[in-house]
């Protein structure tokens, strides 16, 4: 690749809202993206996708592509593949120190998840990060705050359902620091011991973005933002994927780190002497 073309490349990543779109596209992969999905999923305009679009394409990083009647997006990882060799190879002049391999960190933190089982973190991973990921990490928090730390994220996150905590304070489980998150902000970016995907979509892109944790799990839970009714038949569904979610919890926990419950009994009963002094 020469300088000209990676200046090119380079500058039409160097915007928020196409790095967000060339993203997108390194999750799918070769099964592309469709433009109306894409100015969907992040919330950008169709006229202002279209300008962003072009200038990636005219950037050699992604193609179009007619499959049938449908227009399709997709990345061109041997151009990714030249313009990260240009930087090791070329910008690096030689200098080896500088340049690392690029999968380096990633590989790091996956190997400290083999090293340190002291606090395993789990990732609960669903599509919009709107509820049933919302309610695990709740519950899984509530549940084994000294034993394991729990975090959750989704493929293209929205605005946590207030009914999500509604039916945990319900149920007196801490709400505390729950916020919608993007997969991206854990992927080979932070040990995960654990990935518990909690939905049918996740489960689906999971393959094409595998693997980034030490072991991952599949516990599909219906979503109770997909319930239509009135406030009290949605609140039920609510109340069910909570009641659900828990169960599962619960039974893994005690599955997977059998001295937790007897642990718990021991805090408990600590906490009834002291409260009885």
């Amino acid at each position: 690749m020469d300088t000209e073309v990676a200046v090119a490349a380079l500058g039409a990543l160097a915007h928020d809202s196409r790095l967000r779109v060339f993203r997108m596209l390194v999750r799918k992969g070769p099964e592309g993206v469709a433009p109306g999905e894409i100015s969907e999923q992040l919330g950008i305009p169709g006229s202002t996708l279209s300008f962003h679009l072009r200038h990636l394409v005219h950037a050699g990083l992604i193609r179009p592509e007619r499959r049938g009647r449908s227009l399709l997006y997709t990345l061109r990882a041997e151009k990714l593949s030249e313009l990260l060799w240009f930087l090791g190879e070329d910008c690096c002049q030689g200098r080896t120190e500088l340049c690392a391999p690029l999968t380096a960190r990633i590989d790091a933190r996956l190997q400290e998840t083999l090293r340190d089982e002291r606090r395993p973190k789990v990732l609960f991973l669903c599509s919009r990060n709107s509820a049933r990921s919302q309610m695990a990490e709740a519950i899984l928090r509530h549940e084994a705050p000294d034993r394991v730390e729990a975090v959750s994220g989704g493929i293209r996150p929205e605005r946590i359902d207030p009914l999500t905590f509604r039916v945990l304070e319900e149920a007196r489980i801490p709400t505390d620091g729950l916020e919608a998150k993007d997969l991206g902000r854990f992927l080979g970016k932070v040990p995960i011991h654990y990935a518990i995907v909690v939905c049918e979509t996740a489960h689906e892109q999971c393959p094409r973005i595998w693997p980034f944790a030490q072991t991952l799990l599949y516990w599909p839970f219906p979503d109770p933002v997909a319930v239509r009714g009135s406030e009290e038949e949605r609140l039920e569904s609510f109340r069910a994927a909570r009641d659900a979610i828990a169960a599962r919890i619960r039974a893994w926990l005690r599955a997977e780190f059998p001295g937790l419950e007897r642990e718990r009994r021991l805090r408990a009963g600590r906490e009834g002497a002291s409260s009885r002094r």
